[in-house]
């Protein structure tokens, strides 16, 4: 859902869409959808944790359906505005449902696969949403494409299934509820990981809203840059899946701080891109992608690990920080951008990076000193 808002460019440039520019529209959708998305998280994790995560992906499903729909039938740019900003409300139990669903479904030697197969699904929609967008992104034919996702989200609801788990718990409510081991690290590793998540997310989000800039700015062709960001999109796959797979045969806290080592390798990539050389930028993009923004699958592992018993508890904390990230990012970059230049931008993006970094460090230190966990 969150990869469909690259479509907003597209509708509000129509001349069947009254009230606004492309950018305008863009800009206040997205950090309307993000701000939602944010503030809902918390209260979507409990919710998932209440209903069960096959009835809260059917609801989110059926959410996003009805927003799509609303911009697919929208005739201003406001109804887009309020209909993309409200599609946060829906996104906010998606992540939550499908950590709680990878934790209590997969078993653990194959959850790092999981995990990160699952955090892989947004750089690949990023992709696909290009596709979209060059298929229908005529004039007369953007409609066509917001349809073509509503039939998408309708068709997830075929494939959504109550875990078995969730299935016995609906069938005899009285059941005592399982034991849940105790929360590694308490109070502190959590604000840790939520502090990082906002931090990591602020960095990583400026990547799809400034990279194309930046490129044309250091000589560039579209052309060139749009490859530059397809070799950074399929490395930033690769490395989700790669990294979760990987990281999920650590202990806990080693695991954790293979985010923490993601996140400083990507500040590399992200102080490169505030060079002036066309080729030092390519190197760049690939290495901010790759490990500024490859870390999702790994970090929510973690958190499931750490969180035994209360993933979409947990997730739904930390997913709202990056959301909130999401938020502060672009709004940070182009403040600076504006005052101090492209160059200083990046800076602070990477500089962002390192904080992030420094956050996850301290949730290490929290869990090492806690000791392990016991899963499933």
């Amino acid at each position: 859902m969150v990869e469909g808002l690259d479509a907003v460019s597209v509708v509000g440039t129509r001349p069947d869409v009254r009230g606004g520019s492309g950018r305008a529209i863009s800009g206040v959708a997205v950090a309307g959808y993000y701000l939602v998305s944010a503030v809902v998280s918390p209260l979507g994790g409990r919710l998932v944790g209440r209903l069960g995560p096959g009835l809260a992906m059917r609801l989110a499903c059926g959410g996003a359906s009805l927003g799509l729909v609303g911009i697919a039938v929208a005739s201003d740019a406001h109804t887009i505005v309020i209909a993309l900003t409200l599609l946060g409300l829906p996104n906010a139990l998606v992540q939550p449902a499908a950590n709680q669903v990878l934790s209590d479904t997969v078993p653990v030697r194959r959850q790092g696969v999981a995990f990160g197969l699952v955090q892989s699904a947004i750089p690949s929609a990023t992709l696909l949403s290009g596709v979209l967008l060059a298929v229908f992104g005529s004039q007369d034919s953007w409609r066509a494409a917001v349809w073509s996702v509503v039939a998408l989200t309708l068709a997830a609801q075929l494939l959504i299934r109550l875990p078995a788990k969730s299935a016995r718990m609906a069938s005899d409510p009285s059941a005592p509820l399982p034991s849940l081991p105790a929360p590694v690290g308490g109070a502190p590793l959590m604000v840790g990981l939520v502090v990082g998540a906002v931090l990591a997310s602020v960095a990583a989000t400026s990547l799809p809203s400034f990279v194309a800039s930046t490129g044309a700015a250091r000589g560039l062709t579209p052309a060139q840059v749009a490859v530059v960001q397809v070799v950074g999109s399929l490395a930033c796959i690769g490395l989700r899946v790669l990294a979760a797979w990987r990281g999920s045969l650590l202990p806990g806290a080693r695991m954790l701080g293979g985010v923490a080592g993601m996140l400083l390798v990507g500040t590399a990539g992200y102080a490169l891109l505030a060079t002036s050389s066309a080729v030092v930028f390519g190197v760049g993009v690939v290495v901010a992608y790759a490990f500024g923004w490859g870390w999702n699958g790994l970090f929510n592992l973690s958190v499931s690990r750490a969180r035994a018993g209360r993933v979409s508890g947990a997730t739904g904390l930390t997913q709202g920080g990056v959301f909130l990230g999401g938020v502060v990012g672009p709004l940070l970059f182009a403040w600076v951008l504006d005052t101090h230049g492209l160059g200083a931008a990046w800076l602070v993006v990477a500089g962002g990076a390192i904080a992030a970094s420094l956050s996850i460090v301290y949730a290490v230190r929290r869990w090492a000193g806690a000791g392990e966990v016991e899963v499933r």
